[in-house]
């Protein structure tokens, strides 16, 4: 003989389980956020595969933003693929990018993710800057289409506070 107590038990469990199967998709801030987590994740595994599956395969450069020797500003433009490369060339835990408080925008299938960061190689503090992302929804996914940093090797010790 079935109980009432394991009928209320029943019913709980699919009302459970019928919420949970209707739970919203990810909020498109966090879809954005992660998109950024995960080339961080890739670069601290060195998987170039992880890398290059990130961003829009129609995305060829990428901007560094920075000071020459002589304090003169200067951009200089570094390829994807060499960036991959340099990625699968490397150890796990060579490269470990920290970041600070990112700052998202959306507009329909378009983001922007402004966030300090820190670079470490093999532990040991590089440089840090600010790392801005331009990022396009492309089917059910998000991409990156666009990659521009600043660099500075002094003042990093209070970046990231």
């Amino acid at each position: 003989m079935i109980g009432k107590s394991m009928i209320a038990g029943a019913l709980s469990l699919l009302v459970i389980s019928s919420v949970q199967a209707q739970e919203p998709p990810p909020h498109p801030e966090a879809q954005v956020m992660a998109v950024v987590n995960q080339l961080f994740d890739a670069m601290r595994a060195a998987d170039a595969d992880a890398v290059r599956g990130l961003f829009h395969p129609e995305l060829e450069k990428m901007a560094s933003s920075g000071l020459q020797q002589d304090g003169a500003p200067v951009v200089r433009f570094g390829d994807l693929e060499g960036f991959a490369t340099s990625v699968g060339g490397a150890n796990p835990g060579d490269f470990d990018e920290r970041l600070g408080n990112p700052q998202i925008r959306i507009d329909d299938n378009l983001a922007t993710v402004f966030t300090p960061y820190a670079f470490y190689f093999r532990g040991q503090l590089s440089h840090c800057g600010v790392n801005v992302f331009l990022i396009a929804r492309t089917g059910d996914d998000w991409k990156i289409v666009g990659l521009a940093d600043t660099r500075r090797m002094q003042g990093c010790e209070e970046w990231l506070k």
